[in-house]
């Protein structure tokens, strides 16, 4: 090799004496030359014994190769990494970062309540299994089996609201129900999970041989009546449980819907005898009667129907339905009927409408003080505050007509003393917060020498106004009798 040549001591490359830097790996190559050249002059200064030695000749092709300096140790030089090598390092690094943050709050204690309540209020089985755990290792988490905890939340939605709030707060529900950290997941994120009590309901009747169905699954084909059917484990929540026999080719049904969310162990020991019932439904003539849901006859002209030895059941309801007197169809409230109303007169509430004592108290409020005197003028009537009887207050209509009417009695020399005397003939509901009342006044009027009676018929308004009612119309339909009377 030339004499100006060598290989680069960084990379091996040949290069020249006479290049500065390296033109393949710039290394200075200067400076090495000037190091090799300082390093050679200090050795031969610090040994005197070694002669000088005289310029190099060319050596004969028969001589033996010279030994080249002792070449410095080579370093495999570092390539930069391409744009595409870093991109993809970054994204890697953000996709983990964000991967754990993401699960680190999918799986946190607010996430997971919010996907439980999801799923509760979706009615996903599968998910809502998925989310919860058994104190109870006999009792086997299926989508259907926690089917009882759904079906009492989705028919309480008032306590599915309120189990959001106990699940992300303390995580305490009750005392069968716990929002709690069984573990992790993947070793890194909390699992949290809603962990029950299971529950073993005891069944009796008072029928040997009653078939017993649990959610419509059946149990047994012959419950005893001394020793209870025990059940379960049962996970948390509402059951429908239901007993049955033929007796005398009749058959006799007892159904009952137990919301065993959080059940004492009284709760959890019931007993479905299979019993009749007799009583007397009482409403408006005409309107149709309706048994646990099923349409069974109407009320006749008295407005009543007799329910004669019928099949007890637990959940048994009486609701009547029946065409207001505007036209509007409205259904009164389901009375829940049990065996200590054998026997006895069912009246079913429509709400928002006034009852019978509601009208009796107003009628008789109103027509009293007219009567005994504690409304005679407009000055006593505001004294009384006579006119919160009606709607309006002392711009009614009807406030104003009786106060005219006292007025005009007052001033009539021929009558001595008077008096009314209201009877309620019929209440009945008459639209969205109102109810018709049909009522007789009976006028006695004392002329001195013998008393004038007259009796008419009225048909009035009631308006609901907060917790009270008021007269919001008032008409006098007829005139039913009209003597006298020594």
């Amino acid at each position: 090799m030339d004499n100006q040549k060598f290989f680069c001591p960084n990379c091996g490359k040949p290069i020249s004496k006479s290049d500065i830097f390296c033109p393949e790996c710039g290394f200075n190559v200067k400076k090495y030359l000037a190091g090799l050249q300082a390093k050679s002059t200090n050795h031969s200064n610090n040994d005197p014994q070694r002669p000088t030695q005289s310029a190099p000749t060319q050596p004969s092709s028969s001589a033996e190769p010279t030994a080249s300096p002792e070449q410095p140790h080579r370093r495999t030089p570092r390539q930069a990494m391409k744009p595409w090598q870093v991109i993809s390092v970054v994204v890697v690094f953000i996709i983990l970062i964000g991967g754990y943050l993401f699960l680190n709050h999918y799986y946190g204690k607010t996430a997971t309540a919010d996907r439980l309540v999801t799923a509760i209020k979706q009615d996903e089985g599968k998910t809502v299994a998925s989310l919860v755990k058994s104190n109870d290792p006999s009792f086997k988490i299926t989508s259907s089996s926690v089917e009882p905890l759904i079906t009492y939340y989705s028919q309480n939605k008032d306590q599915l609201a309120k189990l959001k709030g106990q699940l992300t707060s303390t995580g305490y529900v009750n005392d069968h129900l716990a929002f709690v950290n069984s573990g992790h997941k993947f070793l890194l994120f909390d699992n949290y999970q809603l962990k029950f009590k299971t529950i073993y309901p005891e069944i009796q009747t008072n029928r040997a041989g009653a078939k017993l169905k649990v959610n419509g699954k059946v149990l047994s084909n012959k419950i005893g009546t001394t020793n209870p059917k025990k059940i379960g484990p049962c996970m948390p929540g509402e059951y429908t449980v239901q007993t049955s026999d033929t007796v005398n080719g009749h058959k006799l049904v007892n159904n009952g819907k137990y919301a065993w969310i959080d059940p004492t162990s009284d709760d959890e020991n019931i007993s479905l005898d299979l019993q009749t019932i007799s009583y007397t439904i009482k409403g408006q003539a005409g309107s149709t009667v309706f048994l646990s849901g099923k349409k069974i006859g109407t009320l006749n002209k008295s407005g009543f129907y007799d329910i004669k030895e019928y099949p007890f059941s637990q959940d048994m309801t009486v609701q009547l339905s029946m065409k207001t007197a505007s036209g509007k169809v409205v259904n009164s409230d389901k009375t829940k009927i049990d065996m200590s109303m054998d026997g006895s007169t069912v009246t079913p509430v429509f709400s928002g409408f006034a009852s019978t004592d509601d009208v009796s108290d107003l009628i008789n409020n109103i027509w009293g003080d007219i009567s005994d005197g504690t409304v005679t003028d407009a000055d006593s009537a505001n004294d009384d505050d006579f006119d919160d009887y009606f709607t309006g207050g002392s711009t009614s209509i009807i406030y104003q007509d009786l106060l005219k009417m006292v007025d005009s009695y007052q001033k009539n020399d021929h009558i001595d003393d008077y008096e009314m005397e209201p009877t309620i003939k019929k209440v009945v509901p008459y639209d969205t917060g109102q109810t018709m009342v049909t009522y007789d006044i009976k006028y006695t009027f004392d002329n001195g020498s013998h008393d004038h009676i007259q009796v008419f018929e009225y048909e009035a308004i009631i308006q609901k106004s907060g917790d009270n009612y008021k007269m919001k119309t008032n008409r006098l339909t007829n005139k039913v009798s009209d003597y006298d009377k020594d």
